[in-house]
């Protein structure tokens, strides 16, 4: 059997899924991430993101509050580095040593929150800082920011001062001014597509969640090939180590609304989806940059049937179906068979025969049907039907005598219902030339017929 596969409409709406998260924790001693990343120099556009977990008191002079560094670059030279903190207010800060913007929205309650810093040098308030996803504070350094060479560092100061103590978890370093826009798109979803602004981002997830993570040393870039390096973590239990992260449960992604023709090909080509339902399929990134970023597709697939149930009597074939239409075939070669478009076919010879039903918009072949009793009941009947050939008439033998009678041509069109008065059956009038069929329902016979 000949299956034919037809997709007729796809609409993609969002569908949002849970995936578990890990997070490094900084023990706010001495822990910290090297990188082999170099900062982005001079006066250039540049964001900072990440998600943070922490209780620690980060003013100075209050309770032995000390600023808690995220991530720094550059060198320690006023003017020249470039350091994302937590500081006055218990609020995010950016500064480049010497001069600094700081926001007022609290982060230290041992909750989650996002948190970014934004330096855009073309714009009239070039720095913008964020608090999940809203603006906490916009301003200005009181100098140019001119960052040197010098390696990204999270976790501390790049000289060594201030360690961050607590969760640090999604961490992006952008060679572009995010707008509020961006921010908001991007912050509670991982990063599942390049791109090359994307200069360093580290998803966290590598290591068990507070297991034993000795052997794990490395973090993995997914934007490139700057992974960083834990220093100085122990590497188990629950602090020092690799630890639960946030929940990135807004992760967007696709849900595929589609009618078919008998089936939806599953994604890794095993096979169709033949049945109308919703099925759920993973696709998992194993390797390169987007390692980690699985997405997960709902596929709600209603399947449309064709009805290609057949029946035969005698020599006549028809195709059960309704509302379609119809091409009968060969099977013995595939080749389609001229003017035979009618639901029923009347074969000519003995063979195997399909027919093809169309539906709407699909289209199905049926099993082959074997006709093989030409030449013997329908010749048989045919030579007890007389005269044959005949122009006008012809008589049925008593013992095939009938009500009706039925005519066809040999596409299995009915031409008449003729009337059989005692055994006499008078053809319409005007009939062509050529063989036709003539058919009885009652007893289910059949015979050519030759009209001259």
């Amino acid at each position: 059997m000949k299956l034919f596969y037809f997709f007729l409409a796809i609409l993609f709406t969002p569908v949002l899924f849970s995936q578990s998260n890990n997070a490094l924790h900084f023990d706010g001693v001495d822990d910290y991430v090297s990188t082999t990343k170099s900062s982005i120099q001079g006066n250039a556009a540049r964001s900072f993101e990440a998600w943070i977990r922490t209780d620690e008191n980060c003013i100075p002079g209050t309770g032995g509050g000390v600023q808690q560094v995220i991530a720094d670059m550059g060198s320690f030279v006023i003017g020249k580095r470039f350091t994302f903190n937590l500081l006055f207010s218990n609020s995010v800060r950016l500064e480049i040593g010497g001069s600094g913007v700081s926001g007022t929205v609290a982060v230290n309650d041992s909750l989650w929150h996002h948190v970014a810093a934004v330096y855009d040098p073309t714009a009239n308030k070039k720095i913008t800082l964020y608090v999940d996803g809203i603006v906490s504070a916009t301003g200005n350094f009181s100098a140019t920011p001119a960052t040197t060479a010098g390696n990204v560092v999270i976790g501390r100061r790049i000289d060594g001062a201030n360690p961050f103590g607590g969760d640090i978890d999604e961490f992006r370093l952008w060679n572009i001014a995010l707008t509020d826009s961006d921010v908001l798109a991007h912050m509670n979803g991982e990063i599942c597509a390049p791109s090359a602004n994307l200069v360093l981002y580290y998803t966290m997830n590598d290591g068990t969640a507070d297991g034993s993570n000795t052997a794990i040393t490395s973090l993995t870039d997914q934007s490139g090939n700057n992974n960083g390096t834990l220093q100085n973590f122990g590497l188990s239990g629950s602090s020092s180590n690799w630890t639960h992260g946030q929940n990135m449960s807004q992760t967007v992604f696709d849900t595929v609304t589609t009618a078919v023709c008998q089936g939806y090909p599953i994604p890794d080509s095993s096979g169709y989806w033949d049945v109308t339902g919703v099925y759920n399929w993973t696709f998992t990134q194993s390797s390169g940059a987007l390692t980690g970023c699985d997405s997960i597709v709902t596929y709600d697939i209603t399947v449309d049937t064709v009805d290609t149930r057949t029946a035969i009597n005698g020599i006549v074939l028809s195709a059960l179906a309704t509302n379609a239409s119809f091409q009968w075939m060969d099977c013995s070669d595939s080749t389609l068979i001229s003017g035979a478009t009618s639901a029923a076919y009347v074969a000519s010879a003995n063979g195997d025969y399909a027919v093809e039903v169309t539906q709407g918009n699909c289209s199905q072949w049926s099993d082959c049907i074997t006709i093989s009793n030409i030449g013997l009941t329908e010749n048989s009947v045919a030579r007890k039907i007389y005269p044959n050939p005949t122009s006008d008439h012809f008589y049925i033998p008593k013992e095939l005598a009938m009500s009706n009678v039925f005519l066809y041509d040999f596409n299995g069109l009915l031409l008449a219902k003729m009337p059989v008065v005692g055994n006499i059956v008078q053809l319409p009038e005007r009939m062509t030339s050529g063989m036709y069929v003539v058919r009885n329902m009652e007893t289910g016979w059949s015979a050519v017929l030759s009209v001259k």
